[in-house]
């Protein structure tokens, strides 16, 4: 069964969006959430997690089709969708999207992302410190080139929280050097600006590879094609959602 998002909105914004709403109806009208796509673009995993985070955090999910209605089925497909994707013009479009989430009066807004977007939600809360910081950052296994941005500056403004299993063989990109790496420049960066800072939580998971947060179906054949280990310890999965719903409330 297909998970429907409450509604479909695209005007005056660069890409389509999908919103999705507490399904108890207790919906924090200050605030907002990005949720950003993984390699493959918007399918039904990430319309899952979005649907999921609404529900945990009673707070709108918005997911933005940086592919414009591309999708990848395949490794090879989906390379080439990330390769040839212009991430400065793709953090230009999600400006403008948080500045019509303003408009409707949400002061808050943060962003998560998995894989591919999460990279992109570290790269956003880089891109926006200087403006209108984002609320909270989370990036779940992703963190972006540093030829895109400039990291050491987000947590001088943004709280960030990472999720990184220390299994995961994405060289560079979201394995366990990576994270540290990352932990590494947010602490440098606060260092740096002299400045108090905000929270900053990078979390590594025992036995744990890349995806590993992934519960639906296709998308844990992927996984599995792809050779990535984990992904199926129900108690770490808890505890990262559970650390996730926690940092946005």
């Amino acid at each position: 069964m297909s998970t429907k998002p409450e509604s479909e909105v695209s005007e005056g914004l660069p890409f389509k969006t999908l919103r999705f709403l507490p399904k108890n109806g207790q919906e924090k009208k200050n605030s907002a959430i990005l949720v950003l796509q993984e390699w493959w673009g918007i399918n039904e995993q990430i319309k899952i997690h979005a649907q999921r985070i609404a529900d945990n955090t009673n707070t709108l999910t918005v997911v933005p089709d940086l592919y414009k209605g591309k999708l990848g089925l395949s490794q090879e497909e989906a390379s080439h969708l990330m390769t040839n994707l212009d991430w400065k013009h793709a953090l230009v479009e999600l400006e403008s999207l948080v500045d019509s989430l303003n408009k409707e009066n949400r002061e808050k807004i943060g962003s998560i992302g998995f894989c591919m977007g999460g990279a992109m939600s570290l790269a956003l809360a880089s891109h926006l410190k200087p403006k209108k910081p984002l609320s909270a950052a989370v990036t779940c296994y992703g963190i972006p080139s540093p030829t895109i941005c400039d990291l050491s500056v987000i947590a001088v403004t943004t709280p960030v929280q990472g999720h990184f299993g220390k299994e995961d063989n994405m060289t560079g990109f979201s394995d366990l050097n990576a994270a540290n790496s990352l932990e590494r420049q947010l602490e440098e960066g606060i260092e740096r600006f002299d400045e108090p800072g905000k929270e900053i939580a990078i979390y590594r998971y025992d036995g744990q590879g890349h995806a590993f947060l992934n519960d639906e179906e296709w998308a844990l054949k992927m996984r599995k094609e792809l050779g990535f280990v984990g992904g199926d310890n129900d108690e770490i999965k808890s505890l990262a959602w559970k650390r996730i719903y926690e940092f946005f409330n």
